[in-house]
């Protein structure tokens, strides 16, 4: 009896055990052997995706007992929905490449239940590959609004499986990467931009293969700006066309300047798009991006607050962050009878199209050293007439001239000016043989053609 009493706790201790190493947990935790792999390959719903995994090379990458992966595993029938969607027999049939892409597309970098989605856009670890060196992760869109689906196609059909290696939930539906047109059409707030392009026959600019940067409006700006308009169809379209640019521009591309988008001005010229990210992401002085770096297959979405308008000269002097103390002496009260803003907004066919030189920041600091030699001067110094002759000694009217067709003499509203030129780069002369060199030129407006100078033009 004392023997027996010895034995029964290890016998006991024995059986629990052997019971724990038998039980699976129905298969949802099983401590060291249930990484993201192991679940797939143990689980025969999710045998073709597994063997994606493998053809993909991910078999190690995806083992192991510790990782905070996220992975979203569509189960054997919506692959061979995909598959057939495709055109393709299966798993077999797809190239490494093409595997690791559909696999990368499933699996984000951090844990996330069901319950902690929120309606946004993800990183996935799938690529968007412009070189050899750079790439970047394309996006996922959450849409938790009613229910929670992703890419507008997916839900969750068993949540928050526990794996060694992070997070696994089942899924209905192959995700498939998504181009701009499709985040536009499953993100609400950018359906009613999707919808302007489409009703002016529009969506080609969007759809194609190539690289385009989008800047769209939400729909609640773009429908209440819409609505206090009364555009010409070629107007419209031009409006529309002002938020795409040719190619692929993240945010880590943008610089402070100018770049072309695809609206056009009266001289078939593209116009430009001033950024300043001195203000954070700030257009045209205007609209701010709030949502930056969508990735899609064909291109990036940033998303603004607000409509970026076609803009004129006017618009360009208020934004560029070198030209302040031009706008400034343009608006100064005693400039006002000149109504230099007014006119440098104008496409009525007055004085428009206008040339304007524009000196930048540095132009004023030097020309106020040279007008008051002994004293700490300002731009209030400046008397009235002698700054309207300045400001007018800038102004072109009833001509746009781009550098390839700046005559060898150009009238302004004050004086003539003799132009040199190179293939990049020209000089303004002026009667008093003071020269002004361009630090940028050829920057398009809807009404006019601003070329950034480095020195004022004094009377």
């Amino acid at each position: 009896m004392s023997k027996l009493t010895k034995i029964l706790p290890v016998l006991l201790f024995a059986c629990v055990l052997f019971s724990c190493q038998d039980d699976d947990d129905n298969g949802n935790v099983i401590e060291g052997n249930n990484s993201i792999i192991n679940y797939l390959q143990k689980n025969d719903q999710y045998s073709s995706i597994a063997q994606a995994v493998i053809k993909a090379g991910y078999e190690g990458t995806l083992d192991g007992n510790s990782g905070v992966y996220t992975f979203f595993a569509p189960d054997n029938e919506a692959m061979n929905l995909y598959f057939s969607n495709q055109g393709i027999s299966g798993v077999d049939a797809l190239s490494q490449e093409q595997a690791q892409q559909l696999v990368n597309y499933h699996l984000l970098l951090t844990p996330n239940k069901a319950e902690n989605f929120i309606t946004g856009y993800l990183k996935t670890n799938a690529k968007r590959v412009l070189n050899d060196s750079v790439n970047y992760n394309l996006d996922l869109f959450v849409d938790t609004e009613q229910e929670l689906i992703f890419n507008a196609q997916t839900h969750i059909t068993f949540p928050d499986i526990e794996v060694d290696n992070g997070v696994l939930h089942g899924i209905d539906y192959v995700l498939n990467p998504p181009s701009v047109s499709d985040f536009m059409q499953i993100d609400t707030r950018l359906q009613a931009y999707y919808d302007e392009l489409t009703t002016e026959n529009l969506i080609t600019e969007i759809d194609s293969e190539e690289d385009k940067t989008i800047f769209a409006p939400l729909g609640v700006e773009l429908e209440a700006f819409l609505n206090n308009q009364s555009f010409t169809t070629s107007e419209k379209e031009n409006f529309l066309k002002n938020h795409l640019i040719e190619g692929f521009f993240v945010t880590d591309f943008l610089k402070t300047g100018y770049l072309k988008n695809k609206a056009t001005a009266f001289n078939n010229e593209a116009i430009d798009t001033y950024f300043n990210l001195n203000l954070g992401l700030l257009l045209n002085g205007s609209s701010s991006i709030v949502q930056q770096d969508v990735i899609a297959t064909n291109g990036v979405i940033h998303i603004l607050d607000g409509v970026l308008e076609v803009p004129t000269l006017a618009t360009f002097i208020n934004a560029d962050a070198d030209l302040i103390n031009f706008q400034t002496a343009l608006i100064r009260d005693d400039q006002l009878l000149e109504d230099y803003v007014n006119r440098l907004t104008s496409t009525n066919g007055g004085e428009d199209p206008f040339t304007v030189f524009g000196p930048v920041n540095t132009a004023f600091d030097s020309a106020l050293l040279e007008l008051f030699p002994e004293q700490n001067a300002t731009l209030e110094d400046i008397d009235t007439a002698t700054l309207t002759s300045i400001l007018n000694n800038h102004i072109v009217t009833n001509n746009a001239f781009t550098l390839d067709n700046l005559p060898s003499n150009v009238n302004t509203l004050e004086v003539q000016l003799q132009v040199t030129k190179t293939d990049s780069t020209f000089t303004l002369t002026d009667a008093q043989l003071r020269t002004s060199n361009s630090v940028r030129v050829d920057i398009q407006a809807k009404n006019g053609l601003l070329h950034k100078v480095d020195t004022l033009l004094l009377p």
